[in-house]
């Protein structure tokens, strides 16, 4: 699998959501349980799966999937 296959899936993982819900659009108003905890678990995720440690400044930037996306692309993660 490559990056981009990984990262949805740990998405679909951390949300407990299906593919069809994934969009660039897609925020906490679309996913019922994005909240404080499943964010820090999402970043904690990314942060061990990619080797790579995200600014704080990033973690408040990333509210949609396309907005976390754009943000790993700043730390070299191919998506």
């Amino acid at each position: 699998m490559g990056q981009y296959e990984d990262f949805i899936t740990i998405l679909r993982e951390i949300f407990k959501i299906e593919q069809d819900l994934i969009s660039d659009d897609t925020n906490p108003d679309d996913i019922e349980n994005w909240n404080s905890i499943t964010h820090l678990k999402l970043i904690d995720r990314l942060e061990k799966y990619f080797n790579i440690k995200i600014d704080v400044e990033d973690i408040t930037e990333m509210d949609t999937f396309g907005s976390i996306k754009t943000i790993l692309k700043k730390y070299r993660v191919n998506l």
